[in-house]
């Protein structure tokens, strides 16, 4: 935005105006005519397809902001009243081109944050609450507007990913408990992915937003190897703990090998090496903050989620039982 555009702008003194009988059309008018004129009428040459004019009032001479003050201007009651008594002429600079976005008076501003992409949006939107007076707004282009937008979407796809993986679990272990305790990995594994993209630098972006959205079916499968073993366990008349103890050592070596894998696979682009990097480098750390952290605290706290609430279950059936047998008896 270019303010070098040299301007004169009118301010009427409106208490004053309206003493005398004045509106501020009648004072912008005369003004106007005399400084550049204005268009009263408008007219064809020929009916159809003739050539349109406009009528134009001007002044016959150009004048100068002293010659303007000179002005005289008639009120209702036929007095003659000078321009500069009720009106100034103040010199400014101004934008050498309007621009327009959705009908509405627009600048623009182009920047390249040094901040992360999300935080410089939070700061430029905070700021312009508290600066920007009522009825202007801020908007965004290029990749903050992409990031705005697929930030909304993100978070649809990433309560989709849930409640479809959720489905998927209640189905094969045949229990509503028991997915919820499998998911407990997904927040784990979005808290480490998350602290990976701070602890490098990198900012949150669209490709940082489709990892953690990855995240949610790539982290089940620990906690669904480890709870179908430990029901494989209780099957065979284990109690709650003893099943957990023979089902974690089983199932540490599949865990952590599909895991590393995985992790090993993204370690390059997470790094920054090879083609292509500046897209896939922030994909790549989201996933292996994830998997690192969401292999080694499912090994710790699932068990113990399964353990708490296996219990809790056991204890509520007992005691339903207790409570049927005591009935039964009165």
């Amino acid at each position: 935005m270019e303010l070098n555009l040299p301007q004169v702008n009118l301010e009427i003194k409106r208490e004053l105006a309206s003493e005398m009988g004045l509106s501020t059309r009648l004072i912008a008018e005369a003004a106007n005519i005399f400084a550049g004129g204005i268009d009263v009428a408008r007219f064809n040459d020929a009916v159809g397809d003739g050539e349109r004019y406009k009528v134009r009032l001007k002044g016959q001479y150009d004048m100068s902001i002293d010659d303007l003050d000179k002005i005289y201007l008639r009120t209702p009651s036929k007095e003659l009243v000078r321009l500069d008594t009720v009106a100034t002429f103040k010199e400014t600079v101004g934008p050498s081109e309007i621009t327009r976005l959705d009908r509405m008076y627009s600048a623009y501003f182009y920047s390249d944050p040094t901040t992360s992409l999300s935080n410089a949006i939070q700061l430029i939107e905070d700021a312009a609450s508290e600066t920007l007076p009522v009825g202007y707004e801020v908007g965004f282009f290029a990749r903050a507007k992409e990031f705005k937008r697929t930030s909304n979407q993100m978070l649809f796809a990433f309560l989709t990913g849930l409640i479809l993986v959720y489905m998927v679990l209640a189905s094969q272990f045949n229990s509503f408990r028991q997915p919820l305790i499998v998911m407990i990995s997904q927040p784990l594994a979005v808290i480490g992915g998350t602290f990976g993209i701070w602890i490098v630098g990198s900012d949150l972006n669209i490709f940082s937003m489709t990892g953690l959205v990855l995240l949610t079916g790539l982290v089940a499968k620990n906690s669904i190897l480890l709870i179908d073993r430990t029901n494989q366990e209780r099957q065979k008349g284990l109690e709650i703990d003893e099943a957990l103890l023979n089902a974690c050592p089983r199932r540490l070596r599949p865990i952590l090998m599909t895991s590393l894998t995985l992790i090993l696979a993204m370690m390059m682009p997470a790094l920054g090496i090879g083609s292509g990097v500046e897209l896939s480098q922030p994909l790549a750390i989201a996933i292996v903050g994830g998997m690192i952290s969401s292999t080694f605290l499912t090994l710790v706290i699932v068990p113990i989620i399964y353990s708490s609430a296996e219990k809790r279950k056991l204890r509520k059936r007992l005691y339903n039982l207790e409570r049927s047998a005591s009935n039964s008896n009165t």
